[in-house]
């Protein structure tokens, strides 16, 4: 993996981790209706769901990348399109303000730090999300496994680092994204994103 590589993940990473998903709003809402501690051993749950979902994609990424090079390339196309088709949910994304009613599914099952694993490990749409962006990244002719942990740390610290963002924001941060014209322009803007991405990966895979 390449320096720019590497750079290209960081940035792409940082700002797809800012998207107010189920784990942030999840903190955002534990900091707001709970103590400073609580939050952050909500968080700590919530973290350590993220990571052993990354690291089980990751691994079955490994195992998929031991067979026929036309079946990683398969799941390239399948990364790039899903990419796509994320972009496009976005942009006719018609709701003006943030549904966050997930956020709290286990709110009364357990303690914080697993309310905070929970909502990390059951969010299906993460570990689609990891295998179809990851593999975008990886050079199939070099070593793939520090590839992979690269990125993987890399993700858990930009995730972690939003997290931190969401809890010092709290209150002013919740105001921000529950505004109608807020919301609608960062779907927007999102969308375009992702849209963008996806074309660009589809020149990178033809050359």
């Amino acid at each position: 993996m390449t320096l720019y590589t590497w750079l290209l993940f960081l940035s792409t990473i940082s700002l797809l981790s800012a998207i107010p998903g189920p784990n942030m709003i999840f903190v955002l809402n534990t900091r707001i209706n709970q103590t400073l501690k609580e939050t952050l051993i909500s968080t700590a749950g919530c973290l350590l769901g993220v990571s052993i979902s990354i690291t089980a994609c990751c691994i079955t990424l490994l195992f998929l990348s031991n067979l026929q090079t036309i079946f990683i390339k398969l799941i390239n196309l399948f990364g790039i399109v899903y990419l796509f088709i994320i972009g496009i949910k976005h942009l006719k994304y018609k709701s003006k303000q943030l549904n966050h009613d997930n956020a709290f599914k286990f709110k009364t099952r357990g303690n914080l730090f697993i309310n905070g694993f929970f909502v990390a490990i059951c969010n299906p749409k993460t570990l689609l999300f990891i295998i179809s962006f990851f593999p975008q990244f990886i050079n199939s002719n070099s070593p793939l496994l520090p590839q992979y942990s690269i990125l993987i740390f890399t993700f858990i610290v930009c995730e972690f680092s939003w997290m931190l963002i969401y809890i010092w924001g709290g209150e002013k941060i919740k105001v921000l994204i529950k505004k109608p014209k807020f919301f609608y322009l960062f779907n927007k803007i999102i969308g375009t994103f992702f849209i963008l991405f996806s074309i660009s990966l589809i020149s990178l895979n033809l050359t």
